[in-house]
């Protein structure tokens, strides 16, 4: 994640954290957690009225704040870095992960 995810992409990532089911890894995200709707004034305008705001089932409102990561991985370093970081984490998770009643399926190459 990088200071370019926002809205539901943002909600997505703070769910899986609340939720103990990811590893967040990358840079703080853009934190747009509100909701606008456009209404168009009798001239021909248009105003944006906040009609909701974005929670994580934690609770958490993400608006001006964002979601900082796990793993921190600073936003101007390549993109490839923060791939190499997040592979490097699955590789300890997976190693980590119990093995009984696995199936078979693919895993991560080094």
């Amino acid at each position: 994640m990088d200071a370019g995810t926002a809205s539901a992409a943002e909600v997505v990532a703070g769910s899986l954290r609340d939720r103990d089911r990811a590893v967040i890894v990358g840079s703080r995200t853009y934190g747009k957690g509100s909701v606008q709707e456009p209404v168009r004034l009798r001239d021909g305008s248009v105003i944006e009225l906040t009609v909701g705001r974005y929670r994580t089932p934690g609770g958490r409102d993400l608006d001006g704040v964002g979601i900082d990561p796990d793993v921190v991985v600073s936003a101007d370093r390549p993109p490839a870095e923060a791939m190499r970081r997040a592979a490097g984490v699955l590789r300890g998770l997976v190693a980590a992960a119990p093995t009984k009643g696995l199936d078979d399926g693919p895993r991560m190459k080094d």
